[in-house]
């Protein structure tokens, strides 16, 4: 009878695949920010993502809507989870996915040319090598 009532009772876990298709955090069109689909404050997401099981070097995908015009939510979230050690929040839309996190002002602005600029800069030819006989 035990070992019909434990087959019966089953196993009570939940599996959650995180990628960049199925990120943990969203951010709604409204402002608001949900962690695994539940609104949640921003202060709390480190505690969160820590008891789920994410180690600070772990990417966090935070999707965010295509329409969204006002970045300050998304900026705050991510500035609260690298004041806590996380190192790799990650801003992803639809799409396609960019980070600010890790780029110098001078990368961040050499970017910014590089997406402006309608004709790419090449370098200069390479020398040719020196043949000795």
């Amino acid at each position: 009878m035990a070992a019909l009532a434990a087959l019966l009772c089953g196993c009570a876990t939940e599996h959650y695949v995180t990628d960049a298709r199925h990120p943990e955090i969203s951010i709604t069109e409204a402002g608001g920010v949900t962690y695994r689909g539940e609104f949640v404050d921003i202060e709390d997401l480190p505690g969160l993502l820590k008891n789920s099981g994410f180690r600070k070097r772990d990417t966090i995908n935070i999707h965010v809507p295509d329409n969204l015009s006002d970045m300050r939510i998304p900026r705050r979230v991510m500035s609260v989870l690298s004041r806590n050690g996380f190192t790799r929040p990650m801003l992803v839309t639809d799409r396609k996915s960019y980070t600010d996190v890790g780029l110098t002002p001078d990368e961040r602005r050499r970017q910014q040319l590089r997406q402006q600029s309608p004709v790419s800069i090449e370098r200069p030819p390479a020398r040719r090598p020196i043949r000795y006989k």
